[in-house]
């Protein structure tokens, strides 16, 4: 990848990188032309290998410069061929929701109604090029100083034309924030974008989102078979009402647009007036909940054939899946830490009693996905450093903005990579990344990763045994 002060196009300074994935890197930027402070979006070198991937990157390009809105990033250039791919676009001074929500825990209902009007307000300004979001959540809501939201994060829109932003195939989407029609595999449309930013409202009232369980099948299924879960009472009823409506598992009880989304959070902003509640279904017993019963049953037959159909909810970030580790007591009883099982104490966090090799990562809208484990002595790009719980809060934050914590950067750090090493000389200047994992409702491990500089691979072992 690049390194600071590589100038892009004979024009754009990299001075700061400030995210990461596994598509590619965020950079604060100089435009030595114009005299201005930017954002660049870089692409890895190995996806350039893909012709379709650069045509989409192309299609994130045009379906945001086509949006003319204050809440939405401006973008000022692009380029993209074989040799490189990036995006220039404005720079935001501020911090996504998402970490703004690991820091405070919630907002306040005025805040909230705040927030939600501004979005939804960009988002009605998508609409109207005939563009569906598909990935509205925290960490692509951009915070200024001055309190204004920002929308970015186009890659997976979907146009008027059917135009996918990312690998076609499975389902599309952060699966927290996903409407039930997508879990489904029926296309999205301008109210699954209402639907997923009615999570977001959820989330800033209560701390946590609506729906949650061990893994994303189970939250799927809590999603197209009941209702959220009513927030607390000290939220107003008037705001409680009104995300409740975006919260429909019916689209058609949603708010129709986001335009009256954003005006009846301005009316209960100011107090003008209330919203009308969406229908809440009630579940008896009887007929009615043997029908409902009946209902659940067939809307798991349809998610089961969508995961198995594209990958779909498989290849989700929060995995969930019993292959990896939970966190259990080590046998020494004058040890206070915990490890997980199949791993050995290590210094302050965990490492693997035998070398731990991945494939390339990948990333959507900034969620991690799952990377395919290969044996280490075949040429593989990333290798296991250390591990330990995902502190608290960083599961609200981006994949690629993790390194702007403190603890995850103390974690993932070039000091650890030393102490594991097996050639310091060789591995000194391996690029690192923090991924996580959920592997159950409670417990989210991160690992520390690191490969070779401009996406290269390896062959056999580079860090040391613990066991």
């Amino acid at each position: 990848m690049h390194s600071p002060g590589a100038l892009l196009g004979g024009r754009y300074r990299l001075d700061e990188r400030i995210g990461a994935g596994g598509m590619g890197e965020v950079w604060r930027a100089t435009d030595t032309v114009l005299k201005r402070v930017v954002a660049v979006k870089t692409v890895l070198p190995a996806l350039l290998d893909d012709p379709g991937f650069v045509r989409r990157f192309l299609t994130e390009a045009r379906a945001m410069a086509g949006v003319r809105h204050r809440g939405v990033v401006t973008i000022h250039d692009y380029h993209g061929d074989t040799g490189g791919a990036y995006l220039v676009m404005e720079h935001i001074d501020g911090e996504p929701l998402s970490r703004a929500l690991a820091r405070h825990g919630r907002l306040t209902a005025e805040s909230t109604l705040g927030l939600l009007a501004q979005t939804a307000e960009a988002l009605q300004a998508v609409h109207d090029q005939g563009i569906v979001h598909r990935d509205v959540k925290p960490g692509n809501l951009l915070v200024r100083l001055d309190g204004t939201v920002m929308l970015t994060d186009f890659g997976i829109a979907r146009t008027q034309d059917d135009t996918s932003l990312t690998t076609p195939g499975g389902i599309l989407g952060t699966p927290s924030y996903l409407a039930p029609e997508q879990v489904l595999g029926q296309p999205a449309d301008a109210r699954s974008d209402i639907y997923a930013l009615g999570v977001v409202a959820y989330e800033c009232l209560s701390g946590h989102r609506p729906f949650t369980g061990d893994n994303p099948f189970a939250v799927a299924m809590q999603r197209v078979g009941q209702l959220p879960p009513p927030l607390g009472p000290d939220v107003p009823a008037p705001v409680a009402a009104l995300v409740e409506r975006a919260l429909a598992e019916d689209p058609e009880q949603r708010w129709p647009s986001a335009a009256a989304l954003a005006e009846a959070a301005h009316g209960v902003l100011n107090g003008s007036h209330a919203p009308a509640p969406s229908p809440r279904r009630s579940v008896g017993r009887g007929t009615g909940g043997r029908a409902r019963n009946r209902r659940v049953r067939v809307l798991a037959a349809a998610v089961a054939l969508v995961v198995l159909a594209g990958g779909g909810l498989a290849g989700w970030a929060f995995w969930g899946s019993d292959t990896f580790p939970r966190w259990t007591s080590p046998d020494a009883p004058a040890a206070d830490q915990r490890v997980p099982a199949g791993y050995v104490a290590c210094g302050a966090y965990a490492c693997p009693p035998e070398p731990e090799c991945w494939g390339g990562l990948t990333s959507s809208g900034g969620t991690a996905h799952r990377p395919k484990r290969i044996a280490c002595d075949q040429p593989h790009p990333w290798e296991t450093v250390v591990v330990a719980a995902l502190p608290a809060g960083a599961e609200f934050v981006r994949q690629d903005e993790l390194m702007a914590r403190a603890d995850i950067a103390a974690l993932c750090s070039a000091q650890a990579v030393a102490q594991r090493t097996r050639d310091g000389v060789a591995t000194a200047n391996w690029q690192r990344e923090p991924w996580p994992i959920q592997v159950d409702q409670d417990t989210w491990l991160l690992y520390c990763l690191a490969s070779q500089p401009e996406g290269g691979v390896t062959t056999g072992p580079a860090f040391q045994n613990a066991g």
